[in-house]
């Protein structure tokens, strides 16, 4: 073969590539005079959200990943795209601002095609501008799934792990001083202690008492009863404390929660809605290029 009809390097980089997978060598050589090779380095970011959409990307070579930010300023992540997948349609297509973020993983190597050649390669190729349409519409199916199974924060996890070991003595002390468990062993306790001092002890020893310790009315019980009444009554007080603040943070993030829920299915249905539109320019993309005379 000649070097004047051998393809191109960047030609040939592009037949691997299953979007262009349909071009002939001659339209792959074409395209490939309009497309710019960029290489972006380890977490080294290739475009961020609200920039202009001015091109769109095919990975040849790396990952890439797709992210956002959400309310709590935490990144969610998307999609990690592998060579071969392409990303930026969206504001390339619609002209707006980019949705999500994108930061190369790996080191990277990508296609780069300007927004006007791509939007001139589908105008050229409705084919492939089905598959881009198939991909859309994939891509919309996994936003469903991810924010169908977005996860919110576990209260209950998030305060156990900031417990302190007061507070978790607290918790236990009150856990088990309102249980039935509790509740036998102290009246046993009382009962023996008054029924050892009065029937038992009272046998023994000299004098009119006996050997009483804590003879009637039983003023060494009642010291203790009283101090383990002042010692309990402050940690159950810090256990019911803790478990307010935990009500107070739950119905806190209930109302977080339902205020995401409606905010992201009003921005899916916008999302939804403009890339039905899309997709509907595309249809009518392909269905005029196909009523063209010659088209086959």
């Amino acid at each position: 073969m000649s070097t004047e009809n051998r393809p191109s390097d960047e030609a040939e980089s592009l037949s691997r590539i299953p979007l262009f997978k349909r071009l002939t060598p001659e339209e792959l050589q074409q395209l490939a005079q309009e497309v710019d090779q960029v290489k972006f380095g380890v977490d080294e970011i290739i475009f961020n959200e609200q920039d202009k959409g001015d091109a769109l990307y095919v990975v040849e070579s790396g990952s890439v990943r797709i992210w956002v930010l959400d309310e709590d300023v935490k990144p969610v992540t998307l999609a990690e795209l592998k060579p071969g997948e392409f990303f930026g349609e969206l504001a390339v297509l619609d002209r707006g601002p980019r949705s999500t973020n994108a930061t190369a993983i790996v080191e990277t190597m990508l296609h780069r095609l300007s927004s006007d050649d791509f939007q001139e390669f589908l105008m050229k190729h409705p084919d492939i501008a089905i598959d881009v349409i198939c991909e859309i519409g994939a891509r919309m199916r996994q936003t469903n799934v991810l924010v169908s199974q977005r996860a919110t924060r576990n209260i209950n996890v998030e305060m156990e792990e900031k417990l302190t070991i007061g507070q978790r003595i607290a918790d236990r002390v009150a856990s088990f001083g309102g249980s039935w468990t509790f509740i036998i062993i102290y009246v046993s306790s009382l009962v023996a202690w008054m029924a050892f001092n009065t029937f038992v002890l009272v046998h023994y020893g000299r004098g009119e008492n006996g050997a009483q310790f804590d003879p009637y009315p039983y003023i060494l019980l009642n010291l203790m009863l009283s101090m383990t009444a002042a010692l309990q009554a402050p940690i159950i007080m810090m256990s019911q404390n803790r478990a307010a603040e935990k009500d107070r943070l739950a119905a806190e993030q209930d109302f977080k929660v339902n205020l995401k829920s409606e905010l992201m299915l009003e921005e899916l249905m916008r999302k939804s809605q403009g890339r039905e539109a899309q997709i509907g320019q595309l249809i009518n993309l392909v269905r005029d290029v196909s009523a063209r005379p010659g088209s086959q």
